[in-house]
């Protein structure tokens, strides 16, 4: 890392606390909105999370239509129905509520509203950096978990036939971001563990990346501390522990900031080649699935970053060794994964040995800048290893 490396941080607009989605109206009045479009999945739809946005927007003389038809992991061809109907409702304002696959779907899918020709567009052609037109429209993102710090980046979609891809551009950053923990309190355990997993590998790949700062240290130190003290709590205890659940969102948020100014790496690109082979599987199932394997891997590259992990869980390190320090810290994220029931490796998860191949072509065809990102550097053959010790 250079002495004195430059740093860079994005952060939207962002009203964090509870009970902070009763501002949304206000907010999106001072928008000068007049229609709002509320997007969801199914489950958060039929749910009572939804009228704790609507009533708001309507007290402040919004209309609201709603789409409550996102599906998981945002295909590509569900954007296109969810600009539609903002289109077809005449909305000058999209509102997500839900996990990383709504926000990711309204954040892509507002860039696509604004475009004359939706149907007309191919979405996949705006995968990489700073492939959308400028324009969208405005969008506020309220996240119900507690993980995927979507509310703070740009846009992971689903090509058809499942590789997981990225499309970065300033348009798909929200207007606002409405972070409150009490939209998270009915979390079941299965997500908030999923959820919970996803944010300590943001934290833990922006602390060990190459170009980690004092900036994004900071944060990514708060973060893991933050989550390997109440993670075990809000699993266990769900509404019923509001500090955890507090703790538990905003290191969500942070840790995603962490991680987009020092940059995801192996890890990442790992969970994306997996989740490309096996569909059945989380994002947050995934990261967990490859995160202590690509630590091991990674060791050497920084063992006094890995070490240090242990200590910000809550581990006692003094006395051994720097090496010993690092494998404690492993250990350490492990038992945390274990503890909350994450799948423990991939065979548990029906993965064999045959599909190593093809996830380390993935792999390398569409991940192939997140490999060059990591500490170490990493061949085809030391990918497949590293997959065959997490099976």
């Amino acid at each position: 890392m250079p002495e004195f490396p430059n740093i860079s941080v994005r952060v939207p607009y962002t009203i964090f606390g509870n009970g902070s989605v009763e501002k949304v109206g206000k907010e999106a009045a001072k928008m000068g909105a007049k229609k709002a479009l509320v997007v969801t999945g199914r489950t958060v739809g039929s749910s009572g999370l939804v009228e704790r946005a609507r009533k708001p927007l309507e007290q402040s003389g919004l209309e609201v239509a709603a789409f409550s038809e996102v599906e998981p992991n945002t295909p590509m061809e569900n954007i296109v129905a969810t600009a539609k109907a903002a289109r077809d409702n005449h909305c000058d304002l999209m509102v997500g509520i839900g996990g990383g696959s709504t926000m990711d779907n309204v954040k892509t899918a507002s860039v696509l509203a604004a475009c004359e020709d939706i149907e007309g567009i191919d979405v996949g052609s705006w995968v990489g950096v700073g492939k959308t037109p400028r324009q969208s429209l405005p969008k506020i993102l309220i996240p119900t978990t507690a993980g995927t710090g979507a509310e703070w980046t740009t846009s992971t979609l689903t090509m058809t036939g499942g590789n997981k891809v990225a499309i970065l551009s300033p348009a798909l950053m929200p207007d606002l971001a409405i972070v409150d923990p009490l939209m998270t309190l009915d979390m079941p355990p299965k997500l908030t563990a999923d959820s919970g997993m996803d944010a300590l590998t943001h934290a833990i790949e922006a602390y060990t990346a190459p170009h980690a700062s004092l900036y994004s240290d900071m944060i990514a130190e708060r973060a893991i501390s933050l989550i390997g003290a109440n993670l075990r709590r809000a699993y266990a205890r769900g509404a019923d522990d509001l500090e955890a659940r507090y703790n538990i969102s905003f290191a969500s948020m942070i840790a995603c900031n962490a991680m987009t100014s020092a940059g995801t790496h192996l890890i990442h690109g790992m969970a994306h080649a997996l989740q490309s082979v096996m569909h059945n599987i989380t994002h947050g199932q995934a990261c967990s699935l490859m995160l202590c394997a690509v630590m091991e891997f990674n060791m050497i590259a920084g063992m006094e970053k890995t070490a240090g992990i242990a200590g910000l869980l809550g581990e006692n390190v003094e006395g051994p060794s720097l090496k010993e320090q690092a494998e404690t810290a492993i250990e350490t994220v492990r038992a945390l994964s274990v503890d909350i029931g994450m799948p423990q490796s991939l065979s548990e998860i029906g993965m064999k040995r045959e599909d190593i191949a093809r996830a380390v072509d993935i792999l390398f065809d569409t991940q192939a800048a997140l490999v060059k990102q990591g500490p170490r550097h990493c061949s085809r053959e030391e990918a497949a290893g590293i997959f065959e010790s997490a099976l």
